[in-house]
């Protein structure tokens, strides 16, 4: 029952999952909530739609299982943070394969409830589940008709003819030479300075915070005005808070990562109907130092990210996710970058779907010891900046962590 073989990146994620739990949860918040039986029913619904919702990873492959098994736990909703501990379980839990490559929490009462969804990596990105969340409640809200869909490729198959064949692999080892500089530049410059410590293991803890709209419209205008992204300046604000927190300020080159949405840059482009992971992780190397406006950092992050994306290095980056994610885990002696932010931008997702109305929404993915020190996940929803955040005990206690995310709320703050 095979319906296909991983794609590179989907095996890179796998290869991460092996290593540690490497689940996305998304958390959605409520009001008017439908009753679990109808939430069961809705997803019964979607697996019929969407053939990853009905298969598990066996030998590299997608593998169809008998449908309408899937992990389903309706839990007595008792306040309003009880989510949070929800969601730091699911982080660290493996999904059981063999019963499928998603489970759901429901944590419900009559007027109030969290919808916790947790997906292999594999079969979602922010896009696609943006559109799985509006599928999902409006077939709570409604009888639906949703056709059934093709499997959707791997995101190398639908890459421009530039990043096929041989000449993608050209282009792949032009992306790797660069990076082997970029390397061996960022070695010299970190001699005996901070490195961020591997601590294999680790239990994964989350933390969230949300920007007013007076603020992001504050922000916005300063980055037109500066003509970069909203995604530079949170990249610069908290690569900044956390060289202050925890590297004491010292001047030294810290490493990012930004994400890409390969969805509009496939041939076709592929459609946020389609289940998948359709993203591309990109990393940069930015000087930090206490001296830095943060205009000036956001600046830089924004040529480097623009230039990348210009040049076509993410469909690069991405034949390359597999190699880079095993060599990572095999030397188990690095980590890839200080901080990660997946900026998603305006969420594309309904707020009333009949008397069902959506009130909060977070998404957050397990932490790997070997991934970025501050892992996060922010998003425009609801006139806010919702902006959440990932660490690992191992490598701080809940107190740093705060401590970082109040930096970053000042450094923003302050910013003009």
């Amino acid at each position: 029952n095979m319906l296909r073989k991983l794609g590179i990146f989907e095996r890179a994620l796998l290869r991460s999952d092996q290593h540690l739990p490497f689940n996305v949860v998304g958390s959605l918040a409520l009001e008017n909530p439908p009753p679990p039986a109808k939430v069961h029913a809705a997803l019964s619904l979607l697996q019929q739609r969407h053939p990853f919702l009905r298969t598990t990873i066996v030998n590299q492959a997608f593998e169809l299982i008998p449908d309408s098994i899937f992990t389903f736990n309706v839990i007595q909703r008792e306040n309003d943070m009880q989510w949070m501990d929800i969601v730091e379980q699911e982080m660290n839990t493996r999904l059981e394969l063999s019963a499928g490559l998603f489970r759901i929490n429901y944590l419900y009462e009559e007027r109030h409830a969290e919808l916790i969804l947790t997906f292999h990596h594999a079969i979602i990105d922010a896009t696609c589940g943006m559109n799985l969340i509006n599928e999902l409640l409006s077939a709570c809200a409604s009888e639906l008709e949703l056709p059934a869909l093709d499997v959707t490729p791997a995101a190398e198959k639908r890459f421009p003819p530039a990043y096929q064949g041989w000449r993608g692999v050209l282009a792949q080892m032009k992306y790797m030479f660069g990076q082997m500089g970029d390397e061996i530049s960022y070695q010299w410059r970190m001699r005996g300075k901070r490195k961020a410590p591997v601590h294999l293991g680790g239990r994964g803890f989350i933390n969230t915070m949300s920007l007013p709209e007076s603020m992001v419209d504050k922000l916005s205008r300063g980055c037109r005005r500066e003509k970069i992204t909203l995604n530079s300046l949170l990249q610069a604000a908290l690569m900044l808070a956390v060289n202050r927190v925890i590297y004491h300020s010292q001047a030294l080159p810290m490493r990012i990562f930004s994400f890409s949405d390969l969805r509009p840059y496939t041939i076709p482009p592929t459609s946020p109907v389609e289940l998948g992971n359709y993203i591309t992780m990109m990393r940069y190397t930015i000087n930090a130092s206490a001296e830095n406006n943060i205009w000036q950092v956001a600046r830089e992050i924004h040529r480097k990210i623009y230039h990348s994306l210009k040049s076509g290095e993410k469909f690069s980056a991405e034949l390359l996710s597999e190699t880079l994610m095993k060599m990572m885990i095999r030397m188990k002696s690095a980590r890839m970058a200080v901080t990660a932010i997946n900026y998603s931008g305006l969420v594309n997702l309904d707020l009333h779907h009949s008397d069902i109305r959506v009130v909060g929404l977070h998404a957050f993915n397990s932490s790997l010891d070997i991934g970025p020190e501050v892992g996060s996940q922010a998003r425009l929803f609801n006139n806010r900046l919702i902006w959440d955040f990932m660490f690992l005990e191992s490598d701080m206690d809940r107190e740093s962590a705060a401590k970082i995310i109040k930096e970053v709320y000042s450094i923003l703050d302050n910013t003009s």
